[in-house]
């Protein structure tokens, strides 16, 4: 007979020298004067007396008949009290369970056999863990916390279960064993065609377990005490080896959902940021959850965003205008779905001061799930580097779209650049022509020229020297207008190729993309193709992924801007650190170069430094009144000797496109002998913004020690951006911010103390001691507060409401643009879809029934079971 326990109900405790009676069904607001009321169920104690009254039947009926019969150890018996343990009918049992039932210690547990023969397990702890009838806690989650610790150690989870309240106010909470409740055993009929469900292989993991604790509120008071426990189990408990492996273990910390959101902005995922935890912390069994968890984690949070994350974002924005100073967003709705967005920062702003003269933009895809196209604006910066400017988001890539997009950026920026390089897209031309009138727009070099193969025969471009004859000609930076168009015309009558309408067109193009056509611009020879939008556009893609929300997207793009101003900071710095070294007679001019250029450019100045003494010489001179003009012979030498690949896109160097002056030639050098103004004839100043080879020549001949100070343009000099500036994140408001740098710097001391002590066993060990001294400190200290919920975190993540009230902005529309890959998406699923129904189609061989193949054929199968038979 299976042994059970009547509930036994404990009416007092005594804490330190005073008692206190609790009754059932008591009514908080009405109790009076602290004395007992036994008509109207009120307690209460005089300085001399306590009072008690027995608990109502009904309280103990809801519980099922759980016992709360504590273990007596010496005895080997279950006592409640002074009462006996009684079966069902009422009768006495006396429970002898011998030393030699005792199995042997089962992690933390023992192992007990009762009277009827059934196993039980009793939890072996701490004595300051074991539990006392009659505890008192300061309030229900110190309670629920003191429990969970000692689940935790003594090898099992908990759960909620009942509550009851008296007018709204809690007045007992029950826990029990997570195992506890009866088992599913519903059945499934799958071979019934009427059946909807589908059939989970999942295993019960209850076993109606009847361990369970219950706590009571003390009236005019926060604190509860301990009112109910029992701790006998129907099942073994968790080995403390395998504890991590429990439900109560597997909830991931606040850390470790920060550390998968933060991942998720380098494009790391969920399962490589659980690997890289286990190897910080020094294996699996140290960290908190399972690899799904933490790939579970990163469902929750876009299921929790859903449909809020164009809002979540723009709420974001909104909150970073409110507490960043300087920054910008605008955006546009169709039909309140989010439908275009730019946004810019302070530190944009002031490289656009800097470096806006000549910006390239084009628009990238694969970066968002919406397939919204990302458009960033780039340029050069003071150490030949890219720098982004601002960036925005298209649901549609028309013309209207980009009108809207520059118009942001205008106000913005308050100025338009002097050019613009895009690739050969017409709405951006049109665009450009609406918004930038006066703004010179220039079609990348390398898109047309890698058009070649497809627009000319195969026996041309391979058989002849068509290929480099027609390089010489549109690469070359120096040469004139009319002689260009001499050369294209008996370009094509030597290849035949007067009637190629794409020549035709291209050459009717020409003063959008051949140099020669853009002497006249200032900095025009900072960029002749897109490659600087493309390798924005590689390192946006790098961080990115077609899956992300747009708030994930955004927290790559942070990343990405974060590491660029960070690279400009340790360019400031090298420039600052390190000394050149001074490689020619020329030692003052060196030195002053040395001085007011940044590293990377010093370094192309010195070159035409070195160049000027080798390679050039003069040739004659002009006097007149004021000026002089002198003629400079250039002669190759092989320190000269670059070699510029244009035919592969991937293989461009960036100096490519600082080709400088390297074929023979004379060139014409005017110089001012009063205010020292010098211009050159291959206008290297005009398209670099540095001098060139033929005018340090002329310099040293005038024996002048210095570059005159206008020539020294500003976007080339040192320091000219605060490191204070690069250093700005704009993740967050004010206030976040600077919480997220002192966590960070705490981080950073625990990684000191750590690696100070880590060959010193005993300080370590004092150090941990400490250290968990002030973490118990600090849970004492954080109780009162109210626990943050996994939505809530997230909302923290993002720095924002997910689920706001009212929802302004909605996600925009899942759209197809000619590089989003929806299209081919499409086509994949339209695919798959044809093949299912060819299938379906298809007549089996076996019986002539469409929708089956012989394999499924119930014929063949029914067949080959006789057969076996």
């Amino acid at each position: 007979m299976r042994l059970h326990v009547i509930l036994i109900e404990y009416f007092t405790y005594i804490d330190t020298s005073i008692m206190i009676t609790v009754m059932d069904d008591l009514d908080m607001h009405d109790i009076e004067n602290n004395h007992l009321d036994e008509e109207n169920h009120q307690f209460g104690y005089t300085d001399s007396e306590f009072l008690h009254n027995e608990e109502n039947q009904s309280e103990t009926k809801d519980m099922n008949d759980i016992g709360n019969d504590h273990y007596d150890e010496e005895n080997h018996q279950f006592r409640s009290g002074d009462s006996e343990i009684l079966d069902n009918d009422g009768n006495q049992l006396e429970i002898q369970v011998q030393s030699d039932n005792v199995a042997a210690e089962y992690g933390s547990c023992k192992e007990f056999i009762g009277a009827d023969g059934s196993l039980f397990w009793i939890p072996v702890v701490e004595p300051g863990w074991i539990p006392t009838l009659g505890s008192i806690f300061k309030d229900i989650k110190d309670a629920i916390k003191w429990y969970k610790g000692y689940a935790l150690r003594s090898g099992f989870d908990i759960r909620k279960s009942t509550e009851r309240k008296k007018s709204g106010i809690t007045t007992s909470k029950y826990f029990i064993c997570n195992r506890g409740g009866l088992p599913n055993t519903s059945m499934l009929d799958t071979i019934s065609d009427d059946h909807n469900k589908q059939l989970i292989n999942s295993n019960c993991k209850r076993t109606n377990c009847k361990a369970f604790v219950a706590f009571k509120a003390i009236p005019h008071s926060s604190e509860v005490y301990l009112w109910r426990f029992e701790q006998q189990h129907n099942h073994k408990l968790i080995n403390q080896d395998c504890m991590h492996l429990s439900r109560a273990k597997r909830q991931l910390s606040v850390v470790d959902q920060a550390f998968i959101h933060k991942l998720s902005s380098a494009k790391v995922g969920a399962t490589t940021a659980y690997r890289i935890m286990c190897v910080i912390k020094g294996g699996c069994e140290f960290v908190d959850g399972l690899e799904i968890d933490w790939k579970n984690f990163t469902r929750d949070i876009n299921c929790h965003i859903g449909g809020t994350d164009a809002n979540l974002l723009i709420t974001k924005l909104q909150n970073r205008k409110e507490n960043v100073t300087n920054f910008t967003y605008e955006y546009r709705c169709d039909k309140k779905q989010l439908n275009a967005l730019f946004w810019a920062d302070d530190t944009s702003k002031q490289n656009y001061e800097l470096f806006g003269d000549v910006v390239s933009f084009d628009a990238t895809y694969r970066t968002n799930m919406y397939c919204m196209v990302f458009v960033p604006f780039t340029s050069i910066d003071n150490h030949k580097r890219c720098v982004t400017f601002g960036a925005g988001l298209l649901c549609r890539e028309d013309t209207n779209s980009y009108i809207w997009l520059l118009r942001s950026f205008l106000k913005c920026f308050g100025k338009a650049p002097i050019m613009v390089v895009t690739d050969q897209d017409p709405a951006m031309k049109k665009a450009i022509e609406i918004v930038f009138p006066y703004t010179k727009h220039r079609f990348c070099m390398w898109h047309i020229t890698s058009k070649l193969p497809l627009k000319v025969s195969w026996e041309t471009m391979n058989e002849s020297d068509f290929k480099a004859d027609f390089n010489s000609i549109v690469w070359d930076s120096k040469i004139a207008v009319n002689d260009f168009e001499m050369r294209w015309d008996a370009l094509m009558v030597k290849y035949k190729l007067q009637d190629n309408k794409w020549m035709k067109d291209m050459f009717d193009l020409r003063s959008s993309w051949i140099p020669a056509y853009f002497k006249d611009v200032p900095m025009s020879g900072l960029m002749r193709t897109t490659s600087r939008s493309e390798s924005e556009n590689s390192a946006f893609n790098r961080v990115s992924h077609h899956g992300y929300t747009l708030n994930n997207f955004m927290n790559a793009f942070e990343s990405v801007m974060e590491r660029q101003r960070n690279n400009q900071i340790k360019f400031d710095f090298d420039t600052s650190t390190i000394i050149p070294i001074i490689k020619t007679p020329l030692e003052d001019m060196e030195k002053h170069a040395s001085m007011v250029y940044t590293r990377t450019i010093f370094l192309m100045v010195q070159r035409e430094i070195l160049h000027s003494l080798v390679s050039c010489s003069q040739k004659s001179v002009r006097s007149g009144v004021v000026s002089d003009i002198c003629i400079v012979k250039h002669k190759r030498t092989n320190i000269s000797k670059k070699k510029v690949v244009v035919e592969k896109k991937e293989k461009v160097d960036i100096d490519s496109e600082w080709n400088f002056n390297t074929s023979e030639g004379d060139f014409e050098v005017e110089f001012n002998r009063e205010d020292l103004t010098v211009k050159c004839s291959c206008m290297l100043f005009e398209r670099f913004g540095i001098f060139c080879r033929h005018i340090f020549c002329i310099l040293k001949i005038y024996d002048i020690q210095e570059i005159p100070s206008r020539y020294i343009l500003k976007r080339w000099r040192r320091d000219i951006i605060l490191t204070t500036v690069l250093k700005r994140t704009f993740r967050y408001s004010d206030s976040s911010g600077n919480v997220e740098k002192v966590a960070y710097k705490a981080f950073s001391m625990l990684d000191q103390c750590l690696s100070s002590l880590s060959n010193d066993d005993k300080k370590l060990e004092e150090f941990m001691q400490k250290l968990e001294v002030f973490m118990t400190d600090i849970g004492e200290q954080g109780s009162d507060k109210v626990p943050v919920t996994k939505e809530d975190h997230i909302d923290k993540l993002y720095g924002a409401t997910t689920n706001p009230e009212v929802v302004d902005v909605e996600n925009p529309p899942m759209v197809k643009n000619k590089g989003s890959g929806t299209g081919k998406r499409l086509k994949s699923a339209l695919e798959k879809a044809t093949i299912q129904g060819n299938k379906q189609s298809r007549s089996c061989k076996t019986c002539g029934v469409k929708g089956h193949n012989s394999r499924k054929c119930l014929t063949l199968l029914n067949k080959s079971k006789v057969q076996s038979a």
